[in-house]
């Protein structure tokens, strides 16, 4: 009958420390596999391994003459080894009453001999040995062949811990990386009194704008900077992971409540004000995430997606600090499925499609133009409400094809219209992402080119914030559209950029003032105040002013005695797609027929 094996007695210490060391994944190691060919041949044994001891089994990280990976850990030898730092020999398992019923001993690989040297962190863990093994009875080692075997065991943990600091540390800045972040993750959880914190220090956008304008060694020192900014305000010792390029991640010793918020406060703080690299002032947008680690709650990638999904909230939201909220990964969730699915909605027929609301003269009534609003029909979703699934777009790649696809349907129809003799000048709105180069430009003039479209019947539409980024980059290509008889319009006029002397140099036709500012004022002397300035600005500065969101006659008539050129809202006309348009103008024919 096989003895029960015996337990280390620090053994869940052993088990956390085997994790944290990722011994048990599978890749194979040059190093062990040499060190193990070296002490096969040095002993003259048939058998020679690395063997590393988990709850259940032993793994084989390095092994010659023998074919298994692994053994159940109840019949391993080396499960005694591990008990001490000494050498554990068993010289014949024949007479030994703990091995001499053990199946590796009456089957394969039928051990007789046994020598393992313990391999034994430095805190006194052991992890498992390297051994030696014999199908024939061998007498103990001499003493010269136990200091071999102990030199052997000790580059194997010089190996060990070379690749953990391979593995922990980020090469780039020499800090924790995320794989030390998601073992101490493992370690950590469910203790009491643990969350995890991650930070975000500057956008991927502003990241890339440095690398760009300063280099890729200032953007890992301007790292390494705000680490050590970071360390100044967290309580002494703490350990700072860099779990991306953008972002840090450490843990709180504490829940949520008003250490955890008095700390985030004084990371906040500390922060405002520019940081100083290499004698450049660096102004950071941080967003602190916080999670409470419960035993109860999600596996290890869920823990790190919660926490960066909550940090990322609180910079967005310029907030400072957000703790997570399940519904906050639910949103995360969604918008990761939109925008997965979007890139396929632009290759479906019937998935995107655009509606038109038509703009009137201010003072005839007569309808001018339209202005071309994405639509979505979500196969699975339903409706998906522009409001959501563009401004996702305009954080990724994804703005740039999708705003071609929408310049590319409205010039369509607008060259339908115009070869019937129904000319009717159509608007589309493009992002800041779409002008901050050449590409969306050219494949405009391309398009216009290959319909035939005169450029007088196409207005684009840009809000303010498009001259945030690059100004300069946004004046060529709108000065590239004028050149040719496009019209371009400011968007959300009024309520972003603050630069009017930058606004009046731009080659602008018209400017609208957004709904925002229009709708209460019927009932607010303030806010009509406000539009009817804005309003004499735009003349002065010699554009054509149109109006959006017009919800009443009263509203209609404020905006036409300030001299407003141009309107369009419900009260007027709601957005409709085509066949429901052309309907719609018809009936207006055949009314203006009648009278």
């Amino acid at each position: 009958m096989i003895q029960p094996p015996p337990m280390p007695i620090n053994e869940a210490a052993r088990l956390r420390r085997v994790a944290e060391l990722c011994l048990l994944e599978g890749t194979q190691d040059p190093v062990f596999e040499d060190i193990v060919e070296l002490v096969q041949d040095y002993f003259n044994a048939p058998i020679a391994l690395i063997s590393i001891l988990e709850e259940q089994r032993q793994w084989f990280k390095a092994s010659r003459g023998i074919c298994a990976q692994g053994t159940p850990r109840d019949v391993s030898f080396c499960t005694y080894a591990i008990l001490s730092d000494e050498l554990f020999v068993v010289p014949d398992s024949h007479l030994d009453e703990r091995f001499c019923q053990n199946p590796l001993v009456l089957g394969t690989p039928g051990i007789r001999f046994y020598a393992g040297m313990p391999l034994i962190t430095e805190d006194g863990l052991g992890l498992g040995s390297l051994c030696v093994i014999d199908t024939q009875p061998r007498p103990p080692l001499t003493p010269r062949e136990e200091a071999v075997l102990r030199r052997f065991a000790a580059l194997v943990m010089q190996r060990i811990a070379t690749s953990r600091a391979l593995n922990f540390h980020d090469p780039q800045t020499g800090m924790l990386n995320r794989a030390r972040l998601e073992q101490d993750i493992i370690s950590r959880r469910g203790q009491s009194a643990q969350s995890l914190v991650a930070i975000d220090m500057v956008s991927p956008q502003m990241l890339n704008d440095i690398v760009k304008a300063l280099g890729y060694q200032f953007s890992q020192d301007l790292m390494l900077a705000m680490r050590d900014e970071l360390a100044a305000v967290l309580p002494a010792h703490t350990a700072i992971y860099r779990v991306s390029q953008t972002r840090f991640g450490f843990f709180l010793d504490s829940h949520r409540g008003t250490e955890a918020d008095t700390l985030f406060a004084g990371v906040v703080q500390r922060f405002k004000r520019p940081l100083m690299c290499a004698g450049i002032p660096i102004q950071t947008q941080i967003g602190i995430g916080a999670i409470e680690l419960t035993a109860a709650q999600a596996s290890l990638p869920d823990w790190l997606r919660m926490v960066v999904s909550a940090s990322d909230d609180a910079r967005t939201k310029g907030q400072g600090w957000c703790w997570y909220q399940p519904g906050l990964g639910r949103a995360q969730q969604r918008a990761f499925m939109l925008l997965s699915a979007l890139a396929e909605a632009m290759q479906s027929p019937e998935q995107l499609r655009l509606a038109y609301q038509p703009r009137f003269d201010a003072n005839t009534g007569a309808m001018l133009s339209v202005e071309a609003l994405l639509r979505w029909e979500h196969p699975f979703l339903g409706a998906v409400s522009p409001a959501e699934f563009i401004p996702l777009a305009e954080r990724t790649s994804m703005i740039r094809p999708l705003s071609l696809w929408v310049v590319r349907q409205a010039v369509e129809q607008a060259s339908q219209w115009h070869r019937l003799g129904q000319s009717l000048k159509v608007s589309v709105n493009v992002s800041a992402e779409d002008l901050d180069g050449s590409q969306f430009t050219d494949a405009l003039l391309a398009l216009l080119a290959e319909s035939g479209l005169p450029p007088e019947l196409l207005e684009l539409e840009f809000t303010e914030s498009a001259l945030c980024q690059s100004p300069e980059l946004v004046r060529e290509q709108l000065e590239r559209l004028r050149l040719i008889g496009i019209d371009v319009a400011i968007d959300d006029f009024g309520t972003g950029y603050s630069n009017w002397t930058y606004l009046r140099q731009l080659p602008a036709t018209a400017v609208k003032l957004d709904r925002s500012l229009i709708c209460n004022i019927g009932t607010d002397e303030r806010d009509r105040r406000l539009v009817e300035t804005l309003i004499g600005l735009g003349l002065r500065l010699g554009y054509r002013i149109v109006a959006e969101g017009i919800e009443s006659a009263d509203t209609l008539d404020i905006l036409r005695r300030a001299g407003c050129h141009e309107v369009q809202g419900f009260y007027l006309a709601r957005p409709m797609e085509l066949d429901a348009l052309e309907a719609w103008r018809q009936g207006l024919q055949a009314l203006g027929a009648g009278r």
